[in-house]
């Protein structure tokens, strides 16, 4: 099979797949007592107020009433239905929690960006770093770097990330034995300059900047360094409590397919043919390595998303993670279903660029 009917038959599988994650939500949504998701759609307001007085949250921005968000009269797929096209038109629900006050859909917008800024360098960091590691003490096993790989990448994939991150806190934050990075937020308010600029959006206490919504891109392409610099130090406790455990997880893959490659046939006749052995393990051994760890590795980046709740939650970092914890301990359903969708639909997208890198590497990859 040809790669490109590969990647349209691999598409085409997203809607199925789509569709799973959509019903998935669903049942979870209609399972919930209905006095439950009407307090949760109007926080403040008792779930047997009258619907007046329900109304009244309008005032809050809420396009939708009491009847116009779930339809409990209605057969099960014509609500399904319904719940589809709300999504489709952004209407994903309305939440409150310490951080933040709005639409579901505006919360994610919001603080999305921040996490994004957390998985990607974070995931930079360690495909960087953990290749030439994996690379070094894969070619040397049964040796004392591989034995201090293996124990490095043994504490590191066995560590919890809220036992790192509060050690890292209380090592390096400010407060700490060695204070030098902040301990909470993505950056300072100081840093922000007054009046805030025109690429920077304020909504009360928070802030978006433009164009990419990432503060740390954006201070950069707009050349304010002191907020660029601002944003880095914040950034990098958090980033080093998830580059850790995704580094270390990247390690044992690449570890175990040199080992394994080393072992085979092809690699013997280079040896006995008197090819250099740099050459070998770089042009024999770890291209076959990394081909099985390329897949597991897109499987362990996406798993940063279950990672980043408990380290934006341990370092009261405003991103999707800090959103849920507080969204579930507020009890705002519409908070918690929303970026459950939305963390499902990233490891779905994550899956299917696993599936064409893949096939990409490896041509028989065809199934």
């Amino acid at each position: 099979m040809e790669l490109r009917y590969f990647i349209i038959r691999r598409v085409l599988l997203l809607i199925p797949t789509l569709a799973g994650l959509l019903i998935l939500v669903f049942a979870l949504f209609m399972s919930l007592p209905h006095s439950l998701l009407e307090l949760s759609l109007f926080p403040g307001i008792p779930h047997n107020a009258p619907l007046e007085e329900a109304e009244g949250a309008k005032i809050l921005g809420l396009s939708y009433t009491l009847n116009g968000v779930y339809h409990p009269g209605l057969p099960l797929p014509l609500q399904f239905g319904k719940y589809v096209i709300r999504l489709l038109q952004g209407n994903w629900g309305y939440m409150v929690v310490p951080i933040y006050s709005g639409s579901v859909i505006g919360a994610i917008t919001t603080f999305f960006p921040n996490t994004a800024q957390l998985v990607i360098i974070a995931s930079i960091l360690a495909v960087v770093i953990s290749i030439p590691l994996g690379t070094f003490i894969g070619a040397r096993p049964n040796t004392i770097s591989d034995h201090f790989g293996r124990i490095f990448t043994f504490i590191g994939y066995a560590i919890p990330a809220f036992v790192l991150g509060t050690f890292l806190l209380a090592i390096f934050a400010k407060g700490g034995l060695i204070p030098i990075f902040p301990s909470a937020n993505a950056f300072s308010a100081s840093a922000i300059p007054n009046p805030p600029p025109a690429w920077m959006l304020s909504s009360g206490d928070l802030f978006i900047t433009t164009p990419t919504h990432i503060v740390l891109v954006d201070a950069l392409l707009h050349g304010d360094l002191e907020l660029a610099f601002n944003t880095l130090m914040h950034t990098i406790l958090p980033v080093l409590t998830l580059t850790y455990g995704l580094l270390a997880g990247i390690m044992r893959f690449i570890r175990a397919g040199m080992v394994d490659s080393a072992r085979q046939e092809y690699v013997k006749t280079a040896r006995s043919e008197g090819v250099p052995e740099k050459i070998i393990i770089r042009e024999h051994i770890r291209k076959n390595a990394l081909i099985p760890t390329i897949t597991v590795m897109g499987l362990i980046i996406a798993s940063l998303l279950g990672g980043v709740v408990v380290v934006e939650e341990v370092f009261s970092y405003p991103g999707m993670g800090l959103l849920t914890v507080q969204a579930a301990v507020q009890t705002q359903v519409y908070g918690v279903l929303g970026t459950t969708l939305v963390f499902g639909l990233i490891l779905v997208l994550a899956n299917l660029i696993v599936d064409v890198v893949y096939a990409l590497i490896d041509p028989r990859i065809r199934y």
